[in-house]
């Protein structure tokens, strides 16, 4: 690619996986010599550092609070429920994202180019798509479980089994929606020719999304009507019900302000995670139907495009805090079980401190009886 006679921004389309599409950004030879990447504010150090600080702190919190309710959840039979079932896919969905996109994401974001190969490319790409699916997927399902169990209760109850092989449908369904995806992804590389400016060939490789046009929009808005529309209006419709019902039985019952209780901690979350989704998915929308954007937003295009990424991705920290300490069962249960480690660890330690304050006697009777 020569750029001798660049004089104008040049459209440039790079992964972006937040509906599966290609992100439109312009490269842009105005900058300094040194600047000859997309034109983006991430090449400030403090900003730099302040989206490093961001992705740290939400991959971290994630990935521990998200690990924690999976292990409280499987260690405790008594949690061992319909919904939380669903709760824990939907904890692994954000277990996913922190640890096996987001780092990635990060990465790509900052450097501007794809240095992992073409295997992960191929891989890491569909890996935004498919915890996105199986959380929504997840939270209708915890919702027309709530609406079976409140507003039909003679009616026959959804089964742990059940709730399994729905799990397992849901994870099929999620990877095969991402399959477009990996049929478009390519791993490139380009050699790009600025020697009118640096005496050098600059050679990166990058993870793309090769579509066409019309096809891509096609997809982008089928993954927002299946991903985010449609099951938002159900869940929406079926929590309404729910509370209509809730409200007309007697407050002072025990099992009406259990299931008060539930249902709000669950509409919670979904709210949570719909009001964090929705600018991401806005913004990807106007981006493919609008490429223009990019030139607009200028350098604040990229990190425009990351801080909104990582305010969709802070549901993954929320979610576990909301389910986790507002649960009073989930609370105590996960207390039960930090008191029992601690315990076992004061155990392990006091039997220790034992153990060799017996040796140490033996040792010092030997001593002194071989003095004698």
């Amino acid at each position: 690619m020569d750029l001798s006679n660049f004089t104008q921004d040049m459209p440039f389309f790079l992964w972006d996986n937040g509906t599966g599409n290609m992100t439109h950004w312009p490269m842009d030879f105005h900058y300094q010599v040194s600047d000859f990447e997309a034109p983006n504010l991430l090449r400030d150090k403090g900003w730099k550092i302040f989206i490093i600080i961001l992705f740290g702190a939400v991959i971290f919190l994630g990935f521990i609070e998200n690990l924690t309710v999976i292990i409280v959840i499987t260690i405790n039979k008594r949690l061992h429920t319909v919904t939380n079932i669903f709760i824990s896919t939907l904890a692994f969905s954000d277990i996913m994202l922190c640890a096996f996109n987001l780092p990635f994401q990060l990465h790509y974001g900052i450097t501007d180019y794809w240095s992992f190969g073409p295997v992960l490319c191929q891989i890491i790409i569909p890996m935004f798509a498919v915890p996105v699916f199986m959380s929504t997927l997840s939270m209708l399902m915890i919702a027309v479980e709530r609406y079976i169990l409140i507003v039909f209760p003679f009616r026959k109850k959804l089964t742990i089994e059940m709730a399994i092989g729905i799990v397992v449908v849901i994870i099929i369904f999620s990877v095969v929606c991402s399959i477009p995806i990996i049929l478009h992804t390519e791993h490139s590389h380009e050699e790009i020719d600025i020697r009118p400016y640096i005496q050098d060939i600059i050679k990166k490789s990058f993870c793309i999304e090769n579509w066409k046009m019309k096809t891509s929009r096609a997809y982008t808005m089928f993954v927002f009507v299946l991903q985010f529309f449609v099951p938002y209006i159900i869940i929406s419709v079926l929590y309404f019900q729910i509370y209509k019902v809730l409200k007309k039985r007697p407050i002072k019952r025990k099992e009406t302000q259990k299931n008060y209780k539930t249902t709000r901690i669950l509409i919670a979350i979904t709210t949570t995670f719909t009001i964090s989704w929705l600018p991401f998915q806005i913004f990807s929308i106007v981006s493919y139907f609008n490429p223009n954007i990019s030139s607009h937003l200028g350098p604040a295009y990229k990190l425009t495009d990351l801080i909104l990424k990582i305010i969709a991705m802070s549901s993954s920290c929320v979610n576990p805090f909301l389910y986790g300490w507002l649960n009073d069962k989930f609370r105590k249960e996960f207390g039960t079980m930090l008191g029992k480690r601690m315990m076992k660890m004061q155990v392990s330690r006091s039997g220790y401190f034992r153990t060799s304050g017996s040796a140490d006697y033996r040792s010092e009777k030997n001593c002194a009886t071989e003095n004698l």
